[in-house]
């Protein structure tokens, strides 16, 4: 979609991904040791509820509700983003902030000089765009994977191989994400389920093997319906 919007020149996409790639694993260090302090802090004292003893994490009932909310909202978007005005964003405003942009790139370079003038080009407002929309993205994900493990080794570990594999996939899923309207409505029902669990956690634990077989099921599941109920958008991609 960023891409699109800023018309990026194909040669360039994989220098866009790079520094992508390198803002990510920043802030993904920051947020995911970060997260894991805050919950060891946020223990509730072990309290009796209907006659069972539940210990209570303020932080882990926040993120429960807060994916919940985003399911919710991601199901009602439906993934929708066509129009979305990627030059008002604050990443993008961050740099007009500091400099004038230049119309068109010159290269692979950040800064040009015309008359006189040095300048930014489109491609620096591509690469701050990707990095703010990382960060938001990040607010789901991040959450998320607390559901699965409180260990920031096991977790940044993981991230790091999650995101330099996007690198070398994207080439290959960036031809085929719109074959598959339907999954943004699976994701948005993985981010609630996943809400779900991580409120109920004090009180009944899903085993591991169960959640994956939720999330598949329900990944599988939306291509399925993707491919036997294709939207008219899906039609014109395949043409």
């Amino acid at each position: 979609m960023v891409f699109g919007f800023f018309k990026v020149p194909k040669f360039l996409h994989h220098k866009v991904l790079f520094w992508g790639i390198i803002g990510a694993l920043i802030f993904r260090a920051i947020f995911i040791f970060a997260g894991v302090e805050l919950i060891d802090l946020t223990y509730l004292p072990e309290m009796n509820v209907f006659g069972h003893p539940v210990k209570i994490n303020v932080v882990m009932t926040l993120f429960g509700l807060f994916l919940i909310y985003a399911g919710i909202k991601s199901w009602g978007d439906g993934g929708d983003d066509d129009d979305e005005d990627y030059s008002d964003t604050a990443g993008a405003k961050l740099i007009k902030s500091f400099w004038k942009v230049s119309d068109n790139y010159d290269g692979d370079k950040f800064f040009t000089v015309q008359n006189g003038i040095k300048m930014a080009t489109p491609l620096l407002v591509v690469v701050a765009v990707i990095e703010f929309t990382d960060v938001l993205f990040a607010v789901d994900s991040i959450p998320a994977i607390f559901a699965i493990s409180k260990d920031p080794f096991i977790l940044y570990t993981s991230n790091i191989f999650a995101i330099l594999g996007l690198r070398s996939l994207y080439f290959l899923l960036a031809n085929f994400i719109y074959m598959f309207s339907k999954l943004p409505y699976g994701l948005a029902i993985i981010l609630a389920f996943i809400g779900v669990k991580m409120l109920i956690a004090p009180w009944y634990h899903i085993s591991s093997p169960v959640s994956l077989g939720i999330v598949g099921g329900v990944l599988v599941l939306s291509v399925l319906i993707s491919i036997m109920f294709p939207d008219k958008k899906d039609d014109e991609v395949k043409e």
